[in-house]
């Protein structure tokens, strides 16, 4: 499976209120080691950190 669709099915899960509660740190944890393993590129990671951080906000927002 493509790394962009783990991530992208991943961080559906963190805009998830019924998911578990480190949700963010698994995504985090994801995005890191496809990094670092060189399945996506740094423009990549950065964009996906930055979904990711717009969503743990948005989550903590609606908790």
């Amino acid at each position: 499976m493509s790394p962009h669709i783990l991530i992208d099915q991943a961080l559906e899960g963190v805009s998830d209120q019924g998911s578990q509660s480190d949700i963010g740190l698994l995504v985090q944890e994801l995005i890191t080691r496809l990094y670092t393993d060189g399945a996506i590129t740094t423009d990549e990671f950065n964009h996906y950190c930055k979904r990711l951080m717009e969503a743990c906000q948005r989550r903590k927002e609606a908790s």
